[in-house]
């Protein structure tokens, strides 16, 4: 038996017909949990995450919209780059310093030198070296002045010593600072002796002063006179002093005396004065 399509069949009530109209193709089954209809607006299920069943057509993954680039905002101005100027030359304070401090201007060179180290760092100028080297040099020189001021003061020490109690030098020593007991050399027979050696007892020497007094005149009595009274009283005061030098024929007796210059300054004494001929050793009053 044969059976007409169903396109043949006429529609019935006299209809005309509709077209056909193809049936869509079956949905995918949705994998996982069903949509929440309580979720905002564009965040509904993601299409392609589940299995796919058939070969039917798979729909790609929207990407999300990406954020516009963020611009950075502009920042402050940068603080501009200030370059240290160069120095403005070399101080002249310090050249002077480092001259003064080679030449021995200890005094200036301290001066500048600390004059120089000041205006440097105000006014940006080479020359730190050469008044730091002043510095350095001048204190060398005050240490080496110093020096030398103590080893003379340590020498006129000893040359008064000398002076006083004898010493092997032969040091000269004023006639008005002669004292009994100190030996002597180079007794002369000239009219004016300001000094004469003072030399120790134990070396060989020319005379021992062991005696001394004042005149009592007025005025100055002229040489003779002095002579006159200094002959006789010499030779007593060397019996008090050695009695065995007054008949010993190599002890003769010396003395100094004022001159008229040194009398009108003052001058009274007469110093009395054992020579040796030859020169001796020791004491004379043993």
């Amino acid at each position: 038996m044969n059976y007409p399509s169903p396109e043949s069949t006429p529609p019935p009530y006299g209809q005309p017909p509709y077209p056909q109209v193809p049936a869509p193709p079956p949905a995918a089954p949705q994998s996982g949990p069903p949509a929440d209809p309580y979720a905002p607006y564009g965040t509904g299920p993601q299409y392609g995450t589940g299995q796919q069943y058939g070969s039917g057509q798979q729909y790609a993954v929207s990407q999300p919209y990406s954020a516009p680039p963020q611009q950075t905002p502009p920042g402050g101005y940068a603080v501009p780059y200030q370059q240290t100027p160069p120095p403005s030359g070399t101080n002249g304070f310090a050249i002077a310093a480092l001259i003064f401090g080679i030449m021995g201007g200890w005094l200036l060179g301290f001066i500048f030198g600390f004059v120089a180290l000041s205006q440097i760092k105000k006014r940006n100028q080479n020359g730190r070296g050469m008044a730091i080297a002043g510095l350095v040099l001048s204190s060398l020189w005050t240490l080496a002045i110093c020096a030398v001021i103590g080893i003379a003061i340590v020498a006129a020490n000893e040359t008064g010593a000398s002076g006083t109690t004898g010493t092997t030098g032969g040091d000269d020593t004023s006639v008005h600072s002669l004292r009994i007991g100190d030996c002597l050399n180079d007794l002369s027979t000239e009219d004016e002796i300001e000094e004469l050696p003072v030399v120790a007892c134990s070396a060989p020497h020319d005379g021992e002063v062991y005696a001394e007094f004042k005149l009592t005149q007025a005025t100055f009595p002229g040489i003779d006179a002095i002579e006159k009274e200094a002959d006789p009283r010499c030779a007593d005061l060397l019996k008090s002093y050695a009695p065995d030098a007054v008949d010993d024929p190599a002890v003769d007796t010396y003395y100094l005396y004022p001159t008229a210059e040194s009398w009108a300054r003052g001058d009274r004494a007469v110093t009395c004065i054992a020579s040796f001929d030859p020169a001796r050793t020791g004491k004379l009053k043993g």
